[in-house]
């Protein structure tokens, strides 16, 4: 217990300079993969903290993906080698408030973030409902949201009631909720190679076997997949058919159509995650898996953070109605239910047509940075390094000869304040190394074509240097 140890100070609340220092303890390899922690009760004396700051802690170290629970089990350390996958912005590798062009980071900037209309919302909301406000809320979520997402579901083709949402605090929550409730040790799941970080992790904590499929410009490898699917009948597969992370890819219509037979066919469920469809930068969009889900296969996450404000932690769930109360109370269990407060601001706020305004708004912005951005990389980048070119969402994904090594690069760029993401964390078995992603959400259109300019000087570099040590990891820069 002396590890656990911690004397507080007023510089934050309690729970979070806890959350911080348990972290910690994970990331230096004190505290091991599937290690249990305390329990509530003996932390709190230990630590003479009251209960809930325990509680509070414990569940942003879920939310983060540092720990996972077992209902009735205790809370258990999902260890640094799968940690290391999880977290989106990976604000620890990017150092992106020490350098002066931050393409690693894919949080939206908080500067079109609308916090006065926003706090407005709140206040109205405490003015209409007073302490209501802050009880716990239905299961399944607060009933007026849910009614107001029903209604925004149809422009995506999808016809549900407002019995059918759930309210979820964040995407990464409702991927472990799946994780959580329908995955037993030794299951097979399905990704796209390379996925997200968060989702492999939360897999990877059931003692699930993940299966990698290729991603193509057009969507997943459907030859490939069916192989899969007919060798190992997964009981999942997660897909992101919109704006795809990292590559950017978009599913067309076809290969949306395959993957939703193949599931019928193979009776595997899908998870379909949507951060990015709202940031679509075309006038063309595809219908969601879930719109032609005919036999109930798909279990539907729409994230809200991405365009919106990451820190309310806000999105929704359309599971299939066989699984409806399984998910609903793994949820119950997780955090009992998501900020009663917030979900009737967002409520607000979707039902006097904010929502559109802040999305027409934000895509206008993201297309510019975006269009600027990908002129550059083909002006600067050498011609034996590929990148997508896509439509939509917040990704850029960039490919460096098979023989180089993206983390190399990334201490060398970060040598001259331009921050990248290596790509190895976006794979399950991270043995693919010559990738990385770009985003440019926290940079101007000037930072943009000066970052680029600098990353291009950088990688022409970089490929001369180390023509014949691509695979060599370089030492560690004065930025460590």
């Amino acid at each position: 217990m002396k590890d656990f140890y911690l004397s507080f100070d007023e510089s934050s609340p309690k729970y979070l300079q806890l959350t911080k220092h348990i972290k910690e303890l994970i990331t230096s390899g004190k505290l091991t993969n599937h290690y249990r922690l305390p329990s509530i009760r003996r932390l709190s004396q230990h630590l003479k903290v009251s209960t809930s700051t325990i509680v509070q802690c414990y569940n942003n170290l879920e939310n983060d993906g540092f720990v996972y629970k077992k209902v009735g089990g205790g809370t258990y350390v999902i260890g640094d080698n799968n940690k290391s996958m999880l977290k989106e912005d990976f604000s620890d590798i990017s150092l992106e408030s020490k350098v002066p062009y931050d393409f690693a980071s894919a949080s939206p900037s908080p500067v079109f973030f609308p916090v006065k209309t926003f706090k407005e919302l709140l206040n109205r909301v405490l003015d209409r409902d007073g302490g209501y406000a802050f009880n716990y809320q239905e299961q399944g979520g607060y009933l007026p949201l849910r009614q107001s997402l029903t209604s925004m579901l149809t422009n995506y083709k999808i016809y549900v009631t407002a019995q059918e949402v759930s309210i979820i605090t964040g995407g990464q929550q409702g991927v472990d909720i799946i994780a959580k409730a329908l995955l037993e040790k030794n299951d097979y799941v399905v990704v796209e190679k390379p996925s997200y970080p968060g989702a492999i992790a939360s897999f990877n904590s059931r003692s699930a076997n993940i299966i990698e499929v290729p991603i193509r410009q057009k969507g997943i490898d459907l030859i490939q997949l069916e192989k899969v699917l007919a060798q190992y009948k997964p009981k999942l597969m997660y897909l992101m058919p919109d704006f795809q992370s990292p590559t950017g890819y978009q599913y067309d219509l076809k290969s949306r159509k395959k993957v939703i037979e193949l599931a019928n066919k193979y009776n595997t469920y899908i998870v379909e995650d949507d951060h990015f469809s709202d940031l679509n930068y075309t006038s063309n969009s595809l219908p969601p898996l879930k719109s032609l889900d005919t036999m109930d296969k798909v279990i539907f996450v729409k994230s809200f953070s991405k365009a919106f404000m990451p820190g309310l932690r806000l999105a929704l769930m359309i599971p299939p109605s066989s699984l409806h109360n399984q998910l609903n109370e793994v949820k119950q269990h997780t955090d009992i239910s998501t900020s009663g407060l917030v979900q009737r601001a967002f409520d607000l706020f979707l039902r006097e047509g904010l929502w559109d305004v802040h999305i027409k708004s934000t895509k206008q912005i993201y297309a510019r940075r975006f269009s600027t951005a990908l002129k550059m990389l083909e002006r600067t980048l050498p011609w034996e390094v590929p990148f997508t070119h896509p439509t939509g969402g917040l990704c850029i994904w960039v490919s460096l000869p098979h023989n180089y090594n993206s983390q190399t690069l990334y201490y060398e760029a970060l040598k001259k304040g331009v921050a990248i993401l290596p790509g190895h964390r976006f794979y399950f078995s991270q043995n693919q190394h010559n990738t990385f992603r770009l985003s440019f959400t926290s940079v101007t259109e000037q930072e943009i074509a000066e970052g680029t300019k600098l990353l291009g000087d950088t990688v022409k570099q970089f490929l001369t240097d180390y023509r014949d040590l691509g695979h060599l990891k370089h030492p560690k820069s004065k930025f460590f």
